[in-house]
């Protein structure tokens, strides 16, 4: 399974797209149903659904792989360094959805500069 990448121009720049490849899969009818609403309530075809949950799956297993490597040179890691990761990140959610809402909190007006 080879794919060739082929350049498109769009608006003068060069964007490599990847050949698609056809292929046929089999799961369970309610993973199908559940894909497709998905696929529809996120505006997207079941191919690219697919693809993204493919493209996702594939992070999630590199990730475990740098975790292993990490574990392995340093030690697992524990469940207080898990909590204060799980803070920071909490921490950083609520920093971004602040910076996200309009100064003085009047969401769709208009200031003058």
């Amino acid at each position: 399974m080879t794919s060739r990448a082929h350049q498109y121009s769009y608006l003068g720049s060069k964007v490599p797209v990847m050949a698609a490849e056809k292929y046929s899969a089999s799961m369970e009818h309610v993973l199908l149903a559940g894909a497709r609403a998905d696929a529809e309530a996120e505006g997207l075809t079941l191919s690219s659904w697919l693809a993204d949950a493919t493209a996702d799956r594939l992070r999630l297993k590199a990730l475990h792989r740098l975790v292993d490597e990490w574990e392995a040179e340093h030690g697992a890691i524990s469940v207080a360094e898990l909590d204060a990761l799980e803070d920071k990140v909490a921490e950083a959610r609520r920093s971004a959805r602040e910076r996200r809402r309009p100064a003085g909190g009047e969401a769709g007006r208009a200031v003058a500069s």
